[in-house]
């Protein structure tokens, strides 16, 4: 298995694929999302980086800034 390495508004991490996947690598649920909309997107290339925009049930709006890279 693969390992990933995740930096989240500036903030790095290592994971897996299937971690990812089971959205269970952060304890906030839309950045469990972002996640795994980057990963996906990443398919089968080595990196990927995007900036993903989500809201929340009040309309409130979170940025995330995602880089995604195979260790």
């Amino acid at each position: 298995m693969a390992k990933i390495r995740v930096i989240v508004n500036g903030v790095h991490f290592y994971t897996s694929k299937s971690a990812i996947k089971k959205q269970c690598t952060s304890d906030h649920g839309l950045q469990n999302t972002a996640l795994f909309y980057a990963l996906d997107r990443m398919g089968k290339d080595h990196g990927f980086a995007t900036t993903v925009v989500l809201y929340d049930g009040k309309m409130k709006r979170y940025s995330y800034d995602v880089q995604l890279s195979v260790v």
